[in-house]
């Protein structure tokens, strides 16, 4: 397989994961859209392949979370309580929250039975 092929290979890979449309992935690439598709049907890689899996593997993992009773560690008043994910993603919930709705928020994204 010579240079060119690897580096597209690899290009529609990243395009097929990226989950961007052609035409803005191949803006950020500084390449044609057209040429995009072109190698990506040469080369035999299907985009529906790619987002079957990467939707796979990248699904977050639930950590199970324990509420601790009103007063138990004095938290600075006012203070938000933060969730931080391994991926960066965070939740705030603010000081004035209701607690069966972050409960069902809880329940619905699977932590807590």
């Amino acid at each position: 397989m010579d240079e060119s092929t690897r580096t597209w290979r690899d290009r529609v890979a990243r395009w097929h994961k990226s989950g961007h449309s052609a035409r803005v992935f191949a803006e950020q690439e500084g390449v044609n859209a057209g040429t995009l598709y072109s190698w990506s049907r040469r080369l035999g890689m299907k985009r529906s392949d790619y987002r079957q899996r990467s939707e796979k593997a990248t699904l977050p993992t639930l950590l199970p979370v324990v509420v601790a009773p009103s007063g138990a560690a004095a938290c600075p008043s006012g203070a938000a309580l933060e969730i931080v994910f391994p991926d960066g993603a965070v939740v705030r919930v603010p000081p004035t929250f209701d607690e069966e709705t972050l409960a069902r928020v809880v329940r619905a994204l699977g932590g807590m039975r």
